[in-house]
């Protein structure tokens, strides 16, 4: 049985918590407060907080630690070495983490020296030979960025009684055998007889591994008989069984996968010998009972979708190391304004692989970093990235070499499959993957699939997503990646071998399956499961209509665009809708009337999402003469709603009246009774702009008690806010009140960022008025900012009404006040801000 410690959810380090209760102790004992140790750090008290609860994955550094310390005894609040040294330890550093002249120095001088311990133990001759195998454990040349949560957790389970095998494994250049060094430097002092590092990566034999460690150990002297008091030579197996026989050590074993039979040696070490421990770095499991897992992640990389500070990007650990090491070979350079946004996209492009980055960041020493990621984005890593350092490991010494090296550990038909995983873009489930790279094997199941998949986990070379990357939804079935480092190199074998263009048709073919089957529950009942489907898959259908745009492939590029239409304009998604779009204009086929006209209706949707009213009617009408010409009658009455909406948004109601009524007629004829009452509502909103009160509320009570048939979250959150904005303005604020509630909790579960804004504007209003301005402030400058960031604002037709109400507000307070509310507004989290719009507690309400 496998046990794993960082899967879904990773334990709070038992280290930490201690080092901070310690610290609290002390800290309280100087009678100083946690603001000020924050404020020594020059840290903000919250995020020091985070860091000692280990909140988000945050911990503190290195740095930090030390820093702690000194403030400490700054303070008086530790008196002794021996105070500083049990904090170091808690958080897994060594004493010698300061160098002999900062302990010399003010104000550790002022730590009183403990007199060392003195043993009157004889030292027998092997335990001379364990402590002098101490000295010679490895000493990194540079310094761990970013794993500082990372060992201490490892230091914890090494720690636990039950722990005898702990494998760190992962992708080459990942950084295991770095990270194994630092916990066997840490924990050291916990082994009393030792900790051993064995380098592994040249035998390919488990025949040869006892002597290699023997030799390494220096166990070669004569071992006495027990038995017969004589000395005897002993095979190295004998020779290193008696050694450790009766010793409590570590044993760090590197780079382990390349040899058969490693997993049966370690098995048979362990029983011989049952109070030592063993530590793996391998790509591969070993599949033991007992083994602990630690699947070693790639660094953090950057999240942000939008440009940051040098100071934001430093907070990731992959941009922290990039710095580091172009330092080395240029001390010049630095994180700046100019250049932070372009390292932190190098990074990302390399996935946080430790080897990729630092490789990268030796190619500063002669290339803009402009030219690097280019080179990148161009798919030249494997090649472009290399080292000529003489003491680098010869798998390491480029990228190419670290992914040969795990790609020739699998026999001809694992590659074969491997290679075709490439083809998916941003992860794929089960299914696909037997529809996709099992398609010639007719006797495969979801069963088989997931072994060969589980078999590609184990050996490093492919991941599972954590539920919280893809889905909130429970029950999700799984899905799983490459790291594009990976996928680049597999897509390049793919190619190598013929198969690619096959593949590549067998992907498009699979999801514009999956997008027809889809496509009508975009804007019905299943609205919120198609979207998340379609969010999921983003990247497979990105990856398709590059393929149809590139092979001209017409048809496969209008089905999958018109179909990905209403989902980029449920998701704001305007920019990438029009790049798509365009491209599939420019394609030169004969296609149906009927696509070439759902196109520009795509088109026109988007247009008028971006307040592009003329250019969006004659789209529309462009579409309606191409579905009159077709006699395609459902697309005519898009085709007219569509025009219609643009002169409502524009705000020529009686032109918007007439074409949705001509819409209506038509819907009435065709017996779609969605579509009717969602067009009966838009009527109910033009009906309310020409103060036609009692019309609306016909309209809108009507439409309502239809769509409440139809539970389609979208259709029904605009009629919902359509009446809250009558109920409003008819003085009707409780039950304004109900409908805007219920409306912005449908906007928020459908993730429909556009009318959860348009709620929260009529909250505003509402909540200023009955709570007080500062809610109006907070609130409305929340929403405002939440339409700025879908590149859009308030609608036009409701532009007048919104600034009416909210400028009778504003006059309640001076201008000043206003204006600081205003600011503080847009401090507010989208979560925050709703719970205001509703009236419920939040941390920061007035």
């Amino acid at each position: 049985m496998t046990s794993s410690i960082n899967r879904d959810s990773t334990p709070l380090p038992e280290g930490l918590k201690l080092f901070r209760e310690s610290l609290t102790t002390f800290r309280r004992r100087s009678g100083h407060l946690q603001k000020e140790l924050a404020d020594a750090l020059g840290i903000d008290a919250q995020v020091l907080s985070r860091k000692l609860h280990g909140a988000r994955r945050s911990f503190p550094t290195h740095a930090e630690v030390k820093q702690i310390i000194k403030t400490l005894a700054d303070w008086d609040a530790i008196t002794t070495r021996i105070e500083a040294a049990q904090l170091l330890k808690l958080m897994g550093l060594k004493t010698e983490t300061f160098t002999e002249l900062e302990w010399k120095t003010p104000p550790l001088a002022k730590l009183e020296v403990e007199p060392p311990y003195k043993s009157s133990a004889i030292t027998t001759p092997q335990q001379t030979t364990a402590f002098r195998a101490l000295s010679l454990l490895p000493n990194p040349a540079t310094g761990l960025i970013g794993r500082e949560y990372h060992v201490q957790l490892l230091l914890d389970r090494l720690r636990h009684r039950s722990v005898r095998l702990l494998t760190l494994y992962g992708m080459g250049g990942v950084g295991k055998t770095r990270l194994a060094l630092e916990v066997a430097h840490a924990v050291q002092h916990d082994f009393a007889d030792g900790v051993f590092f064995i380098p592994l990566s040249s035998l390919r034999e488990a025949a040869l591994i006892p002597a290699t460690i023997v030799q390494t150990l220096h166990l070669m002297e004569p071992i006495r008989d027990r038995n017969t008091d004589k000395q005897s030579v002993f095979s190295h197996e004998d020779v290193l069984k008696n050694f450790l026989r009766d010793k409590t050590l570590l044993l760090v074993f590197d780079n382990v996968e390349q040899i058969p039979g490693i997993a049966a040696f370690i098995s048979d070490l362990l029983q011989s010998a049952r109070d030592i421990k063993i530590m793996v770095t391998s790509r591969i499991l070993l599949h033991l009972y007992g083994e602990y897992e630690f699947d070693v992640p790639p660094l953090t990389i950057d999240t942000f979708e939008q440009e940051a500070s040098p100071e934001t990007y430093t907070q990731f650990s992959a941009v922290r190391l990039f710095v580091e090491r172009a330092q080395a070979v240029n001390p010049a350079f630095d994180l700046t304004p100019e250049n932070a946004t372009t390292v932190s996209h190098i990074c990302t492009r390399l996935d946080g692989l430790p080897l990729a980055i630092e490789l990268a960041a030796a190619r500063s020493k002669v290339l803009s970093l402009p030219e690097i990621l280019q080179r990148l984005t161009e798919g030249a890593s494997q090649s472009f990235l290399h080292t000529t350092a003489y003491n680098a490991l010869q798998g390491h010494q480029t990228l190419q070499a670290t992914l040969d090296w795990s790609y020739k550990l699998l026999l001809a038909a694992d590659q074969a499959l491997f290679c075709r995983y490439s083809v998916f873009v941003g992860g794929w489930t089960l299914k696909a993957a037997l529809a996709i790279v099992m398609f010639d094997k007719p006797e495969a199941t979801i069963d088989a699939v997931a072994a060969q998949i589980e078999f590609l986990i184990d050996q490093s070379l492919v991941k599972r997503m954590r539920p919280e990357e893809f889905s909130s939804e429970e029950n999700q079935e799984p899905r799983f990646y490459l790291l594009e480092t990976i996928r680049e190199y597999t897509m390049r074998q793919l190619e190598a071998s013929g198969e690619r263009a096959d593949i590549q048709q067998r992907h498009a073919r699979y999801y514009l399956e999956l997008v027809a089957r889809t496509e009508s529950n975009v804007s019905d009942s299943g609205q919120s499961a198609s979207i998340a489907l379609l969010v999921r898959e983003q990247g497979n259908l990105r990856a398709v209509l590059a393929w149809a745009t590139e092979h001209e492939e017409t048809e496969s590029a209008l089905r999958i665009s018109n179909a990905l239409g209403k989902f980029w304009e449920a998701r704001m998604q305007f920019r990438e809708a029009h790049r798509w779009i365009d491209a599939v204009f420019k394609m030169q086929a004969d296609t149906s009337l009927t696509a070439q006209a759902n196109l520009l209706m795509g088109s026109a949707r988007l247009a008028l999402w971006e307040i592009g009213y003329e250019r969006s009617r004659e789209l529309a009408e462009e579409a309606l003469k191409l579905y009159e010409a077709s006699g395609n009658h459902f697309g005519k009455t898009w085709a007219l709603f569509q025009i219609g909406d643009t002169w409502h948004i524009q705000g020529d109601y009686a032109q918007a009246t007439t074409y949705l009524e001509q819409c209506l007629h038509l819907l009435y004829e065709q017996q779609d009774w969605r579509s009717y009452a969602f067009t009966l509502s838009r009527l109910g909103a033009l009906a309310t702009l020409q103060g036609n009160m009692q019309q609306a509320h016909m309209r809108l009570s009507e439409a309502m008690q239809l769509l409440r048939e139809y539970p389609e979250p979208g259709l029904l959150t605009v009629t919902l806010i359509y009446l809250g904005v009558l109920s409003f303005l008819q003085n009707d604020l409780k039950s304004s009140y109900a409908y805007l509630r219920e409306g912005l909790l449908l906007a928020r579960q459908a993730g429909n960022l556009y009318m959860l804004a348009t709620a929260l504007i009529v909250l505003g209003c509402m909540q200023g008025r009955v709570h007080g301005p500062s809610y109006a402030a907070h609130i409305c400058s929340a929403a405002e900012d939440l339409y700025k960031s879908l590149h859009t604002t308030v609608p036009t037709a409701y532009h007048q009404l919104y600034h009416v109400h909210l400028s009778k507000i504003q006059t309640l307070v001076d201008r000043a006040t206003w204006e600081t509310w205003w600011a503080e507004g847009k401090d507010y989290s989208l979560e925050e801000i709703c719970k205001l719009a509703m009236f419920e507690r939040v941390s920061k309400a007035t």
